[in-house]
């Protein structure tokens, strides 16, 4: 079978499981008290998004090759930010919902994870106060870089087979991302953290 073939199969597969997972344990979806609809994550879609495009090239790389491809530093670190960002974000929930708790439970309905959903892109690009220009930076970045990671995964998957080089193909065929752009996700994902800690005050 074509190698592309096998990563757009690999990549419907794990596209519908998350959807499944969004469906059965909304997975995407901030840790709150409200029962539904549930808010949508930023960090937990980002931290989703690389993870299941990593993974798509990983599992497509060894079923057209029969080898498993050694990952470049720039993947690692492009996965260490989703991480670092999902983190960083659960921990300014914690502080704010210990804050809360001490102010009474009127402060702690209305911290923003413990609003109720406003759909899928409000959750994600805005706060109380409307669209974030940080979030929405944060997620056009990251959105235009996986697009492009998708697009040269697709293109440099095409020659492998089961004779390949690990060197000179199986290693080359999952993009690398120059250490400038990882600053810029870097970056982004660095000034949503820091503002999302004011979100609540």
């Amino acid at each position: 079978m074509d190698p592309r073939l096998i990563y757009l199969f690999v990549f419907a597969v794990l596209f519908l499981l998350a959807v499944f997972f969004q469906k059965k344990y909304c997975f995407i979806c901030d840790a709150t008290n409200v029962v539904h609809p549930k808010p949508y994550s930023y960090a937990r879609l980002q931290l989703v998004w690389w993870t299941f495009i990593v993974f798509a090239s990983f599992i497509s790389i060894a079923l057209a090759s029969g080898q498993i491809p050694t990952l470049d530093y720039s993947t690692l670190k492009l996965l260490g930010i989703g991480i670092l960002t999902t983190a960083t974000a659960r921990i300014i929930d914690i502080s704010d919902d210990a804050s809360a708790s001490a102010a009474g439970a009127a402060a702690t309905a209305n911290l923003s994870k413990n609003l109720p959903s406003q759909g899928f892109w409000l959750d994600i690009l805005s706060d109380k106060n409307g669209i974030s220009i940080h979030r929405l930076q944060a997620f056009v970045f990251n959105l235009v870089f996986g697009v492009w990671f998708i697009y040269r995964s697709v293109v440099n998957i095409g020659p492998v087979n089961t004779k390949s080089d690990p060197l000179t193909v199986i290693n080359k065929v999952i993009p690398v991302i120059t250490d400038p752009n990882l600053i810029l996700l870097g970056l982004s994902a660095g000034a949503y953290a820091a503002l999302k800690s004011t979100e609540n005050k």
